[in-house]
């Protein structure tokens, strides 16, 4: 009788590992994310540069905590490609003040959704909240 398992890569956030891609340098590899009381999630989907219908988180590294948290139809490498090329937005003002920089912009994949805009809004909202990234203590403005 022959026996075998089937090895499933875990639910990820990574970078795409294109060769000349621009956001995998900022991309986080992480299985797992923290809200600030120091409670798991586990990321839901594999989530690279290239996935779209995504919630996203944006971490500081000198602040050490998720700063940011947003949500794209597109891919993330769009949605980011912005901030790098220094449009200013509501989070790439951010790395520009305070002595920070881009070295200390990270990018975090939570969840790749199926689904409506709607429903990606609404789960938006529940991290917002749930990783407290509204102000002051991160840099979402509560609408």
């Amino acid at each position: 009788m022959f026996s075998y398992r089937v090895f499933r890569k875990p639910n990820m956030s990574g970078p795409c590992g294109a060769q000349r891609c621009a956001i995998c340098p900022y991309m986080m590899t992480a299985d797992y994310f923290t809200d600030p009381s120091g409670r798991k999630y586990s990321v839901r989907n594999n989530v690279d540069c290239k996935s779209s219908n995504v919630v996203y988180a944006v971490n500081c590294r000198r602040y050490r905590k998720y700063v940011y948290l947003g949500e794209t139809g597109g891919t993330l490498f769009q949605r980011h490609l912005l901030n790098l090329s220094r449009i200013r937005t509501q989070h790439s003002d951010h790395f520009y003040t305070d002595g920070h920089s881009m070295d200390d912009f990270q990018i975090m994949g939570l969840e790749k959704l199926n689904g409506s805009d709607e429903y990606r809004k609404t789960i938006e909202q529940l991290w917002k909240a749930k990783l407290r990234t509204y102000r002051p203590y991160g840099i979402n403005v509560q609408e």
